[in-house]
């Protein structure tokens, strides 16, 4: 993934996070995914797959296409 859409993707996540008031670990358990993997996504040190992506969205209750829209 090319790191400009990486670092989209990773300041959307952190924008939802805190207006869903969820620390890192909330959502990494929520999403289950590990701390450290949810770390490197947020951070654009990590590509993230398809599989994570869709876990994420659903910990924020979004489809995928609310959760992309940015």
């Amino acid at each position: 993934m090319d790191k400009i859409l990486l670092q989209k993707l990773a300041n959307r996540i952190k924008e939802l996070r805190k207006v869903y008031g969820y620390t890192q670990d909330d959502l990494s358990h929520l999403a289950q995914i590990g701390r450290s993997t949810l770390g490197n996504i947020e951070t654009a040190q990590n590509d993230i797959t398809f599989s994570k992506l869709n876990k994420i969205a659903k910990a924020f209750n979004l489809s995928l296409a609310e959760f992309l829209n940015f």
